[in-house]
């Protein structure tokens, strides 16, 4: 590994996360740059982590940035080891990233170094799954790939647009998933239609936690504002992709 790689800064960290794709746990705030005149005014010589937010009704603690590891983590380990450094240790993947790629970096890190492991919120993502039993099927890839027996948090519908999709088969499917202690939380990933399926996990207790976008365009959407705040009420935890702003806000509100 070159000196450079060895020091990546948390600012190059950052950017090179941002291009990969960064969530959040909405209403959290990021840590400030070291020269940063609102940072703190003393610096030490130990990382500055990323203040941590509950999760919904799960009640665990999770970073308020989520890295996305929508990038070929086999060849990139460098960021893996950097994340865990700075704290954005909630890794947020999906079974088609990189084609495989991300999840089989995950695991290569992992095998490496097993005690990271137990630090790592880990969520991933049954792409393209048309039933539960592409559902149990992706799900059993993923945990082959990252070299682990659970998911902390499982999106067993990739991109929901409809909330017929969260039927009662998926619910005894979830629920049995939990069981067999292969999952801790089950929800769904959202790009389109996003205020009806949010509303619709509100009412749902088996929903744990939801993925929808939200930035400065889709918070001025009042019908998405009330879905987000039905979701906290409900204790449904709520984590934003795309925060930097993309897409049309009338195709993604629903």
């Amino acid at each position: 590994m070159s000196e450079a790689n060895k020091n990546v800064s948390r600012r190059g960290f950052l950017k090179f996360a941002g291009t990969a794709g960064i969530g959040s746990v909405i209403g959290s705030k990021v840590f400030a740059e070291p020269n940063d005149p609102n940072g703190p005014k003393e610096q030490s010589n130990q990382p500055l982590e990323l203040p941590k937010r509950k999760l919904g009704k799960t009640g665990v603690e999770i970073p308020c940035l989520a890295l996305g590891v929508a990038f070929n983590a086999v060849d990139n380990q460098i960021i893996l080891r950097k994340a865990v450094d700075w704290g954005a240790t909630c890794w947020d993947t999906s079974h088609f990233y990189e084609n495989g790629n991300s999840e089989l970096g995950i695991g290569k890190f992992f095998e490496k170094n097993p005690d990271a492991r137990k630090k790592i919120f880990l969520i991933t993502k049954a792409s393209i799954a048309k039933s539960v039993e592409d559902v149990e099927k992706l799900l059993q890839t993923s945990l082959e790939r990252m070299k682990t027996d659970y998911i902390d948090l499982y999106f067993g519908v990739h991109g929901l647009s409809s909330p017929a999709r969260l039927n009662d088969e998926m619910r005894k499917w979830a629920e049995k998933a939990k069981e067999r202690k292969v999952i801790k939380y089950f929800g769904f990933s959202t790009h389109y239609n996003m205020a009806d399926c949010l509303m619709a996990a509100s009412k749902l207790d088996w929903i744990d936690a939801v993925m929808p976008s939200y930035n400065f365009r889709l918070m001025q959407d009042k019908k998405l504002i009330d879905a987000v705040q039905a979701c906290y009420d409900a204790g449904v935890g709520v984590i934003a992709m795309k925060t930097q702003g993309e897409g049309n806000l009338a195709k993604r509100s629903g």
